[in-house]
Formats: structure tokens, sequence, C-alpha cells
């Protein structure tokens, strides 16, 4: 009998989560996946903790796929003051209310202690300044957080700054998207094993997805007049908001990938070609928005390219045909 340790972990980015989620609905369909059968902890950022906490919650992949597909143009319609461009800068561009009560009709009145798996949601605690991990109570010593609700648990982590408000729990907590540190949970999910469950190392398996990576931030101009214009309004000044989404894009992209790489070399393979590691997302020359609900076609052809070009793959990885992995 296998003694592997597989972890599900998917990143974060907004609307591009549909990506993941339609990636996780073929392989349900090719396959008829028992997720809680296969995976031994999940772990989800954003919106991956979306996906992630309804898997562990017993929600299919299908179901998840059709609650961005039908809820994406709601949740991602601007909030009536934010398309004001002086009220810009005292709000965020979406409400979170809209989502907030999706993710109740979808997750009910689960509490992080109701839920039968390992789960891991990383958000920050602004108000101290540090890290915030909501953990399901899969050690008897996790306190804090079984009673609170599975649906404030993943709002906090979906709460991308200047895309949504700071969420509250507990009436003590202010908390912000875990992806200014966690994008990528891979990491933190492999780390927890080990650490809280006593899984070795070398039995760790991690089948990490994300949401695409854009390869277009801050380009140098072509000729000298086009640089000086980017140099001159396209820095971090006040008039053009900092570049506030493409900096933020910037930073999970960044921290995505570090993880990655930190999660290969922990486990002591190459970045470039891991083992242990199977890693599914997507690259572009072009931005990828977090918020367009509009894209959903092309993130759904992009997951349907990715699934037929590395179906061996994932089913070799997951040893989905009985053979050693």
């Amino acid at each position: 009998m296998s003694t592997l340790f597989y972890i599900l972990s998917v990143d974060g980015g907004g609307f591009r989560g549909l990506f993941a989620a339609h990636l996780l609905k073929r392989m349900e369909e090719e396959w008829e996946l028992d997720w809680h059968g296969r995976f031994g902890m999940f772990a989800g950022t954003s919106t991956g903790a979306i996906l992630t906490a309804g898997l562990a919650c017993g929600l299919s992949a299908a179901r998840l796929s059709d609650f961005y597909k039908s809820h994406g143009k709601a949740i991602f319609t601007p909030r009536l003051r934010s398309r004001v461009d002086l009220l810009k800068i005292f709000t965020s561009r979406y409400s979170k209310e809209t989502l907030r009560t999706l993710l109740e009709e979808e997750l009910g009145d689960r509490r992080l202690g109701d839920v039968p798996v390992p789960l891991i949601l990383p958000s920050v605690d602004i108000g101290n300044g540090c890290v915030y991990v909501f953990k399901s109570k899969y050690v008897e010593e996790f306190v804090r957080d079984p009673h609170v609700r599975v649906s404030d648990a993943v709002l906090a982590s979906c709460a991308a700054p200047t895309y949504f408000d700071p969420h509250i729990v507990d009436d003590t907590y202010q908390l912000i998207d875990g992806g200014l540190w966690a994008n990528n949970p891979s990491l933190v999910a492999t780390i927890d094993a080990h650490r809280r469950l006593g899984v070795p190392l070398e039995d760790v398996r991690v089948l990490s997805i994300g949401t695409g990576k854009s390869k277009a931030f801050y380009p140098r101009g072509t000729t000298w007049w086009q640089d000086w214009l980017i140099r001159s309004w396209q820095g971090w000044g006040f008039a053009t908001r900092w570049q506030q989404s493409k900096l933020l894009d910037l930073i999970l992209n960044l921290q995505s990938d570090t993880a990655h790489n930190m999660l290969c070399l922990l486990l002591q393979e190459s970045p470039l070609n891991p083992r242990r590691v199977c890693r599914l997302t997507f690259e572009s020359d072009q931005r990828l928005p977090m918020d367009s609900a509009r894209k959903a076609d092309d993130w759904v052809s992009r997951a349907d390219h990715c699934f037929t070009h590395n179906a061996d793959r994932i089913k070799r990885f997951l040893d989905l045909s009985g053979g050693d992995t």
C-alpha cells in the first residue's frame, strides 16, 4: 500500500481561478477522482481558497467551476462609487458582500472544526502586521479557528488590496489576501504536513496549480520619447494610482515562483524538472487581469489545453493507474 502523502495546492489569482477550477473539473470527470481519498491535505490562497475549501467540504470540482462561470460577473461588478475617479482613492474596487453571500450559500454554516480533512488557508493580519493561517482542526492543539465559519476564512483570504475591503473575523482580526506572502501555498502546506503530521519529506507529493503568469509588467520605451513618457507618467506617482493592480500582480507572480522554487529545493529537486511536485499553470506575454469575467472562455480554453497536454503526466503523478510513483 502506498505511503505517499498527496497535497493539493491552488494559487490565488482572482477570476483566473476559473482556469484551476476547470482543470480540476477535467481531472474529476476523466478519472472519477476521489479528492478526499487521494489527497491528505488541501491548501489554497485567495481564489485558491474557494476551490480547496470547497473540495475539502465535499463540493465537486464541477460545481466549483460553475460557481465561477455563474457568478464571476456579479462578484466583479465595480462599486458605483469606485467608478468616480476622485473616489477611487477612498474605496476598494468591488464590494465583498456579493462574494460573502455566494460563499455562504455554497459552504453553509460549516466551521473549520467541521472540515474532515487538513485544510490550510493563508491570510494576512494587517492589524498586527503578521501572517494569519486558517487551519482545520487536524491537530488537537489547534484552538483558535475551529469555530470560524469556512466562508469567513475564505473571504478573508480573498480580500486582495484595492480589490476588496479587509474582512474582520471574531470582531478582532482585520484580515486581507494571503497572496501577499503565500500566493502559492504549496511550501506552507508541505512544511506543515512534515512538522504537524510527521509526514517524511520523501513521501510528499504536491499537485500545485497556478492561475497563469504574465510576463508583461513595466516595459522600457522603444524610442526616447516613449521612454520619457513612461518615466514621467507611469512611475509610482499619485496620478497613475501607483499602477496598483499591475504592482500587485507582479508581487503575486514573484511569490508564486519563489514558493515553487523553494519547495523544490526543500525536496532536493530541480525546480525545472521536479519529480515530487507537479506544477500546472500557463504563461502569457499579455497582462492577465484578475477581475475580468469576460475572460471566462479564455481561462476555460487554457485549462483544456493544459489538461490535454499534461493528462498522462498528471495520471502518473497521482498514481491513478495503480503503479508506483
